[in-house]
């Protein structure tokens, strides 16, 4: 997962930046930057709950997904520290690995707490996706 400090950095850097981007793809106002930070908290709580789910299989699968949404959310936070728009490969990529991470949950033991916290907050994270898609 991303370091808050690398979120941050590139949301000062994306309020700061000026280029040919528009400025709703950089610096996004406050609802896009909320959501934002949202998405990368919400990855983080379900990487937690993931690292605690008993079942290996499911818990391997989701961390995958997992490491593809974080490579998504990097190249795209790369992308606003260069003062450029967000590459749709990365957007791809984001969805891709919650749509991954979200499948393999699906498969896990719901008598696991840590499958029942990781299924909370993949959807918090996809929800949070949507905002950042609608407000961005």
């Amino acid at each position: 997962m991303l370091p808050v400090q690398i979120i941050a950095t590139v949301f000062l850097a994306a309020a700061v930046s000026a280029g040919s981007v528009l400025p709703r793809q950089i610096a996004g106002g406050a609802a896009c930057n909320i959501a934002r930070l949202q998405i990368v908290s919400a990855l983080r709580q379900t990487g937690n709950s993931v690292a605690d789910i008993q079942d290996q299989t499911v818990a391997q699968e989701a961390q995958a997904g997992l490491d593809q949404a974080s490579d998504g959310i990097s190249q795209i936070a790369q992308a606003i520290i260069a003062g450029e728009a967000p590459p749709q490969d990365g957007r791809d990529l984001t969805e891709a690995g919650l749509a991954a991470t979200t499948q393999a949950l699906a498969g896990g033991d719901t008598s696991d707490p840590a499958v029942v916290a990781a299924q909370q907050s993949i959807q918090q994270a996809a929800e949070a996706g949507a905002d950042v898609v609608a407000e961005c």
